[in-house]
């Protein structure tokens, strides 16, 4: 899966954009002070929003996060760099931790674990954890331990 090159500049700019604001607040008058806060505080807002829009849902779509090869289930990261997807077989996953924009994989019952965090409620999350383990293989699984 590909990250968008616009998602990836927004991911790095943002922070840094308000790490600046900041900054340079530390250096001004008062009269300046009140504005660059609301504005960096409306900065970080509409970061957030962003993050969390039904937008960035439809461009990573849960299919594309979480797909099945063969045996094995591939989880793919939305954030970070390019780093290469958890390809894991089925029968090594020991429990799933799913909720609201968030997926965690823990595998082998030694307690080794994955985050992800997918622009997706849970009950998405569940449904394709589901269809892609089968409901045999989902029932044999620890949930939200």
């Amino acid at each position: 899966m590909q990250r968008k090159s616009i998602d990836k500049a927004l991911f790095f700019a943002v922070p840094a954009f308000l790490l600046a604001l900041f900054v340079l607040r530390l250096n001004v008058e008062d009269d300046l002070k009140l504005a660059m806060t609301i504005s960096s505080v409306g900065v970080l807002i509409g970061f957030v929003s962003y993050f969390r829009s039904r937008g960035l849902s439809k461009k990573y779509s849960i299919e594309s996060l979480i797909e099945k090869e063969n045996e094995c289930v591939v989880f793919h990261f939305l954030h970070g760099y390019d780093r290469q997807p958890l390809k894991v077989n089925a029968d090594r996953i020991y429990a799933l931790n799913y909720s609201n924009q968030y997926l965690g994989v823990i595998l082998d019952k030694n307690g080794r674990g994955f985050d992800f965090h997918y622009p997706h409620k849970g009950a998405v999350i569940k449904a394709r954890l589901q269809e892609v383990l089968g409901e045999d293989g989902f029932n044999n699984v620890k949930k939200n331990v």
